[in-house]
C-alpha cells in the first residue's frame, strides 16, 4: 500500500484593506490548508471558519486530530465509506469540505470521470464572470474605493451594509458604477416594513437582489418580504449543510451556496440542483478564502444563475495564483487537481 497521510497548516491571510460587514470586520484571515499526501502527489482542501456559525480555528485544528485518527486507507477507494465517517464525526462544515475536497481531488486526479459520478455535475473549466464585493466603508470612500481597485470592469457590484447606512452607500456606490448592484444584508435588519420602504426608495436603481436581510429564524419576516419584495431575496446564512429547500423557497427566491457552508461538493451539488428543480435562483458564492477555495466553487459553477467568487481578492498576495482574474472574469490558471509541494 502507497504510503498515504494527512497533514493541516494555517494559512495566515493579511488583507489589502479592512474586511467590514453587519457582524465584524477583520484586517487578517487565518483559514487552514488541509494537506493528503498520496503516491508522491499533494491534494488540497482549505477551511474557512465562519464565526457566525461558531467556528474557530483551534476548533478545526482539534476536529482535524480526530478525523486523522478515524483516518484509513480503505476510505481511498470507498467514497460512500469516507462521507459516513465525515458525517460521523460532527465536523465544522469548513472542515468537512476541507477533508472532502482534498479527497475528491485525488480521485479526479486518477479517474477524469469522478467528479461528475460523485456530484452529478460536469466539472466546470472555462471563465466566469463575478461580482466584486464593496465592504461596508465610510460612503464618502466609495468613489476612491471603486477608482484604485477599478471595479468598472466587473459586470455587477456587491455592496455589504448594515441597516442605518444602507441606502446611501448604495445610492453612493450608483454614482459611479452604472451596472448590476447586488445587495448582502448579513442578517443587519429586523423590521420588514422599514426594509420594504427603503428598497421603494431605491426603486430606480439598477438592484439586481438583496441577500439575507433578516436573521435566518425570521421565518415570518421572510414570508412577508417575499410578497412585497420588487427585487428577488436570496438566502445565504440560511444555507448550510442539509437545509430544508422546499421551506426555503416559501421564504427567498434562491439560494447562495458557498462550499465552506454546506460542507462539501456533494452536499452542494445537491443544493444547487435541488432549487433549480424547485424554481430558485442559484448562486454559488465564498468566504475569504484563498484560489484553492475559489477554484473548487468555479468547477461546481457552470448552472448557476449568479456567480460570487471573489473572496481571494481581497487576501494580500495570496499565495496559490490557481486562478486568476481579467475583465471580471475569473480564469482557471491551473487546472491540476495536485498541488506543488506547499511550504509554510
Amino acid at each position: 500500500m502507497q504510503n498515504t497521510y494527512w497533514e493541516c497548516q494555517r494559512l495566515q491571510l493579511p488583507l489589502k484593506y479592512t474586511w467590514k460587514i453587519s457582524r465584524n470586520a477583520s484586517t487578517e484571515k487565518i483559514n487552514l490548508l488541509v494537506l493528503l499526501h498520496h503516491a508522491d502527489k499533494t491534494y488540497a482542501g482549505e477551511a474557512a471558519p465562519n464565526i457566525r456559525y461558531e467556528e474557530t480555528i483551534e476548533l478545526i485544528e482539534s476536529q482535524f486530530i480526530t478525523f486523522s485518527n478515524a483516518w484509513s486507507s480503505r476510505f481511498l477507494t470507498d467514497e460512500n465509506a469516507y462521507n459516513e465517517l465525515l458525517d460521523s464525526l460532527k465536523l465544522c462544515q469548513s472542515l468537512r469540505f476541507a477533508l472532502e475536497s482534498a479527497y475528491v481531488h485525488l480521485r479526479c486526479d486518477a479517474d477524469s470521470q469522478f467528479f461528475k459520478r460523485y456530484t452529478n455535475l460536469d466539472l466546470h473549466t472555462t471563465p466566469l464572470a463575478t461580482s466584486y464585493t464593496l465592504p461596508i466603508m465610510d460612503p464618502g470612500a466609495i468613489q476612491e474605493f471603486i477608482k484604485t481597485h477599478n471595479l468598472t470592469r466587473f459586470d455587477s457590484l456587491k455592496i455589504k451594509t448594515g441597516k442605518e447606512e444602507s441606502k446611501e452607500l448604495i445610492k453612493t456606490a450608483h454614482r459611479y458604477f452604472e451596472k448590476a448592484i447586488r445587495v448582502d444584508a448579513n442578517e443587519a435588519w429586523e423590521d420588514p416594513d422599514l426594509l420594504i420602504k427603503e428598497m421603494e426608495d431605491l426603486r430606480s436603481l439598477p438592484l439586481e437582489f438583496m441577500e439575507q436581510p433578516f436573521a435566518s429564524d425570521q421565518k415570518d419576516a421572510y414570508r412577508y418580504l417575499k410578497k412585497y419584495s420588487k427585487i428577488p431575496i436570496i438566502a445565504d446564512e440560511s444555507i448550510t449543510f442539509s437545509p430544508n429547500l422546499k421551506e426555503i423557497k416559501e421564504l427567498f427566491h434562491g439560494v447562495n451556496m458557498k462550499l465552506m457552508k454546506a460542507g462539501g461538493y456533494r452536499e452542494g451539488a445537491r443544493i444547487l440542483l435541488e432549487s433549480k428543480e424547485l424554481g430558485l435562483k442559484t448562486m454559488v458564492g465564498c468566504m475569504v478564502e484563498t484560489t484553492i477555495g475559489i477554484r473548487s466553487g468555479m468547477w461546481i459553477s457552470g448552472n448557476s444563475d449568479y456567480i460570487d467568487l471573489d473572496g481571494s481578492f481581497v487576501i494580500d498576495n495570496e499565495p496559490f495564483k490557481l486562478v486568476s482574474e481579467n475583465l471580471g472574469r475569473l480564469v482557471i490558471h491551473k487546472s491540476n487537481f495536485f498541488i506543488e509541494r506547499w511550504q509554510k
